[in-house]
């Protein structure tokens, strides 16, 4: 994904290209030496110079204005006045620094009068990622002669909410420093400030987007110098620089006091609804048939063993605090993971389709499983642990039920139980991480996925504390058979359950 991403400002700085932005119709006509500047392939963090000459070909004097589209491009000078049938010389800097990979990077190229002519100076090539272990690059620019042959449902952490900011901010794709603006600037001003600021991206390489902010700028006297660019109300900030240094007081300024009544804002009502499905899945998953009847094969090798019932309450506490532990670690992982997956929208969507798709399937499955314990067939399910797996956890238990060491012994076991049973647990515990990544606050979905695991091992501490009072294993065991069917409803209710929340949220 990432590499694809690498070539999306290639491909609309292409697209601008094919639309014959250095041979723009309206007059005056310029042309430029090299067309492209072509910088080849360099390291990461390299500084590099060229110098591009811009003819004149109309009758007429025109000033050319070189705008930099992020702050990684730098012009010197910005503008000069090109007599008719005159050239002039423009030194164009860029810092790759913050690049890797195929790298197209555009000049917007202003001339005068305003708006009769938009061009575009493109600069293209290969940033050369470099190890972590390598010196760092020189900070020196490297001067490059060019021939022309050489080759973002954000979270933000605030205690009370004034109002809402609406900007417009105006960037090109791949701008590095803009996505860092956007992703960590932007909250921490909303925790700074108690506003939500709510910002429409607007890609300056459209044509249109461009007029748009050139009539908007025209409007309030000035016109466009430096990119990004940023509109609050009637006020326009430009350059990364300009808009970082000035944004609060511009937001401070725009928005109303807070009043005395404000407060934190609820949390969607998606995320107030997630808790029950959690607590099903969580509860369900406790005593889902390829977990429950490990555990009862373990209250039988510890009877087996001579245990005694203040030795077996030890054991399971001990067993299912390491049970809880393993799988919180394991899901911690996961929901990161999930999450950080889903933060890009085209992969949110699919992992969202996905999702639903498997979560009915678990349903379906689920009900087939039901009607094949209905008919005395339990052990053709087909939603449960496979048998190699329940031979591997059957010889850890016999191994460690014997041993002396109790609580080391009982934490080992929990261990090794929880990750040769998550080839089956996963089955409702992937699907319920991949619903938590979708809630929006990530505190709520991380207190959720504790829930959960809460609830996973609260049938495994009631069956341990029943043994502790004299329930014996084989009514533990009978008292599960004839439930198991509904257990299967259970889980294929749940999992629907999930399907429609993923869908409505």
């Amino acid at each position: 994904m990432q590499r694809h991403r690498a070539w999306l400002p290639v491909i609309l700085v292409a697209l601008l290209l094919s639309t014959g932005p250095l041979h723009a119709a309206a007059a005056p006509s310029l042309t430029f030496s090299p067309e492209v500047w072509k910088f080849g392939m360099i390291a990461q963090g390299a500084r590099i110079e060229s110098t591009v000459v811009v003819a004149n070909h109309s009758r007429t004097p025109v000033t050319v204005t070189f705008v930099s589209t992020c702050s990684c491009l730098t012009v010197e000078p910005n503008s000069r006045i090109i007599a008719a049938g005159g050239e002039a010389s423009f030194r164009l800097g860029y810092d790759s620094s913050d690049d890797t990979g195929n790298t197209a990077k555009a000049f917007i190229v202003r001339t005068d009068p305003p708006g009769t002519q938009r061009l575009s100076y493109v600069l293209r090539g290969t940033v050369r990622a470099e190890r972590r272990d390598a010196p760092a690059p020189a900070s020196s620019w490297i001067r490059q002669e060019s021939t022309g042959n050489a080759e973002v449902p954000r979270e933000t952490a605030r205690n009370t909410v004034r109002a809402v900011a609406a900007l417009a901010y105006y960037y090109t794709p791949g701008c590095r420093s803009c996505e860092e603006f956007l992703s960590t600037e932007v909250p921490r001003l909303e925790k700074k400030l108690g506003i939500r600021i709510d910002i429409q991206r607007k890609d300056i390489l459209d044509p249109a987007l461009y007029e748009e902010l050139s009539s908007f700028a025209i409007s309030q006297g000035q016109s466009i110098r430096a990119i990004p660019a940023l509109r609050a109300g009637m006020t326009l900030l430009q350059g990364d620089q300009e808009i970082r240094a000035k944004l609060a007081e511009v937001l401070t300024s725009a928005v109303p006091p807070a009043p005395a009544s404000a407060a934190v804002p609820p949390a969607p009502l998606a995320d107030r609804l997630a808790v029950f499905p959690v607590i099903a899945a969580g509860l369900l998953d406790g005593i889902n048939p390829c977990a429950f009847t490990t555990l009862i094969f373990l209250l039988a090798s510890l009877a087996l063993a001579g245990r005694g019932r203040r030795e077996v309450l030890v054991i399971g506490v001990m067993f299912s605090l390491a049970v809880f532990l393993t799988y919180l670690g394991i899901g911690l992982g996961l929901f990161a993971a999930l999450r950080a997956a889903s933060a890009v929208a085209i992969v949110s969507i699919l992992l969202r389709w996905a999702l639903v798709i498997v979560l009915f399937l678990f349903a379906g499955l689920s009900v087939y499983d039901y009607a094949l314990i209905r008919v005395g067939r339990p052990t053709k399910m087909v939603l449960q642990l496979p048998s190699a797996l329940k031979r591997q956890i059957h010889a850890s238990i016999r191994t460690r039920v014997r041993t002396a060491a109790l609580v080391g012994s009982s934490l080992v076991l929990g261990f090794l139980v929880s990750v040769f049973e998550f080839a089956c647990t996963a089955q409702v515990y992937l699907p319920t991480l991949t619903y938590l990544a979708r809630v929006r606050r990530q505190l709520d979905a991380v207190g959720l996925l504790v829930l959960y695991n809460l609830c996973f091992i609260a049938p495994l501490l009631l069956v341990f504390a029943g043994t502790y009072y004299g329930v014996s294993s084989a009514r533990i065991t009978t008292f599960f058979r004839a439930h198991m069917g509904k257990v299967k409803l259970g889980l294929a209710a749940v999992f629907a359950g999930l399907a429609v929340f993923t869908l409505v949220g």
